[in-house]
């Protein structure tokens, strides 16, 4: 009888056992995407979505478990982003929160990483900060203003059109267009190009009508105009210079590239900007191709930079995690350092030196685009493809 006890009691223990394993191996692992959906750049931040999904859904499994996305719409609000990042860990288990458009954004969740305890990669600030600004800290997406700035600066020293021009500097009013209107400015002055306001305009973030400051690059007599805008505003600074009579007069670089969508909204009055950025749909290799078709064919809708690098930065983030072996904080940032992913650009990898990626990049021009897939009038033409080394930092 007491054998028989003693098997029975083995049994129901090795059945509980199994089954906690078995629910263990269903149990998701649990990501934070904060994104902008709405607000003035809800087009950009639903793009970086449709990457980060893409690449989730192509990864399919990490350690054996699901994907599960938790999204969180930041409004593009520090703020908001914070506790909305603290929801997604204390409340929801994300191990990792990935996204964020803004640099003011991922500033503020920077400095509260502490207290969050997860790693956090971004696909998209750009601002110089984030070298090395935390152990748990990570950039893999949009170009920082540096390497912008130094490709920017190339492709005007290339063209003699260009850079006997003088140049306007106008910049959104927060983190990212200061440090980005600074960083092009310096660079420019140590190649000999001109400056015309080396006290940059800073123009607030809610700025509609730029007649202004439009009035101004006119009454000043340069051929040529620097700008930091959040994407979306591109296409509106662009018509309202062409109803000014200033397109094909004044040169417009980007530190950004403009959405494909705002292009197309943009029209003729978009063609003409220049600038450096990671990807365009005009990148024309096996890679990006196949990349692009699987994103319309999915999504019906053009693809874009901003899905293209947070596509990225989601594989780097799964790969990590799976070398790993484990969702543990501090073993997930060990992995991250160093890794690397080819993707639509090429190779993009974080430097285990300061965690930020080092990857090749386009400089474009936008102008009437060719017949295509996506219907597209309007194309970021690419003109140049720069190295990783060539945009640096020195490593």
């Amino acid at each position: 009888m007491k054998k028989i006890v003693t098997i029975s009691l083995s049994l129901m223990m090795a059945f509980v056992l199994m089954s906690s394993q078995q629910v263990f191996a269903k149990d998701p692992v649990k990501i934070g995407v904060l994104v902008p959906l709405t607000g003035i750049v809800a087009q950009g931040g639903l793009e970086m979505k449709m990457g980060i999904e893409m690449a989730a859904e192509e990864k399919g499994t990490i350690l054996g478990r699901d994907i599960k996305l938790y999204v969180e719409d930041t409004q593009v609000k520090p703020p908001i982003a914070v506790s909305k990042a603290e929801k997604l860990v204390y409340k929801d288990g994300c191990k990792a929160l990935i996204g964020v458009f803004s640099s003011g954004v991922g500033l503020a969740l920077a400095s509260n990483i502490d207290k969050l305890k997860v790693p956090f990669l971004s696909t998209h600030v750009m601002t110089t900060e984030f070298y090395g600004i935390h152990p748990l800290v990570f950039r893999s997406g949009q170009l920082a203003n540096d390497q912008t700035a130094v490709g920017n600066v190339k492709g005007i020293m290339a063209r003699p059109d260009l850079k006997e021009k003088t140049y306007y500097v106008l910049v959104h009013d927060y983190a990212w267009g200061h440090d980005a209107g600074q960083r092009f400015i310096d660079l420019a002055k140590e190649n000999g190009i001109k400056i015309y306001n080396e006290e940059y305009d800073r123009a607030p973030i809610a700025t509609k009508d730029w007649s202004s400051y439009i009035s101004k690059i006119k009454a000043s007599g340069v051929d040529g105009v620097y700008i930091a805008f959040i994407t979306n505003v591109i296409p509106v600074f662009a018509k309202q210079m062409s109803d000014f009579g200033l397109q094909g007069k004044v040169k417009t670089i980007s530190a950004a590239a403009p959405g494909p969508l705002e292009l197309e909204a943009g029209g003729e009055a978009c063609f003409g900007i220049f600038g450096a950025s990671d990807w365009s749909w005009d990148v024309d290799t096996p890679a990006s191709n196949k990349w692009e078709m699987a994103f319309w064919e999915k999504y019906k809708t053009i693809p874009s930079d901003a899905a293209a690098h947070s596509y990225v930065g989601a594989m780097n983030l799964f790969n990590a995690i799976e070398k790993a072996g484990s969702t543990d904080a501090q073993a997930i940032a060990q992995a991250l350092k160093g890794i690397s992913f080819d993707g639509p650009y090429g190779n993009v990898r974080i430097s285990a030196k300061d965690n930020c990626m080092r990857n090749s990049a386009v400089l474009t021009e936008t102008m009437a685009a060719p017949e295509n897939p996506f219907g597209a009038k309007v194309t970021m033409k690419v003109l140049h493809t720069f190295t990783a080394e060539e945009l640096g930092p020195p490593e």
